[in-house]
């Protein structure tokens, strides 16, 4: 932890809050401040996926996926209900190497964590189902 020389003209400023991981260590001290920040940004990424998935009910798409590419750019490919919703529009429109590199990138990005193995394995899942429409294995087999 770090120690504070001086007084800082604001009292917010002065790191109180504690930040644990999932095992309960202290990750990090922030001060009110500081938390308020992430606080405000959480909040915006709430307002504009509801703002996407509202285009996307109306079918603006084009409007939706700018929003969408915002979010996951923003939160590094880790939010994977953006992903997801991108995909489905990628798909809507027929746009397969877009929804391909999106979910490749996604993946590249998530394997770096331990916590997203069912991600992942969804994220696999998706790419069979990409793989059997562009090879036209999804038709019906025959009886013969």
């Amino acid at each position: 932890m770090k120690k504070i020389i001086r007084e800082p003209e604001n009292v917010n400023d002065i790191p109180v809050i504690f930040v644990y991981d999932d095992f309960g260590h202290i990750v990090e001290k922030i001060s009110v401040n500081e938390w308020r920040k992430r606080k405000e940004k959480e909040n915006m990424d709430i307002k504009l996926y509801r703002e996407a998935l509202n285009y996307y009910g109306q079918k603006e798409y084009g409007k939706a996926e700018d929003l969408l590419l915002f979010l996951v750019a923003r939160t590094g490919y880790t939010h994977y209900e953006y992903v997801e919703r991108l995909a489905n529009i990628y798909r809507q429109q027929k746009r397969v190497s877009k929804e391909r590199s999106l979910l490749l990138a996604t993946r590249r990005s998530l394997s770096q964590f331990e916590d997203y193995d069912g991600i992942i394995r969804r994220i696999d899942k998706r790419f069979k189902l990409l793989e059997n429409t562009i090879s036209g294995a999804d038709a019906a087999p025959s009886l013969s």
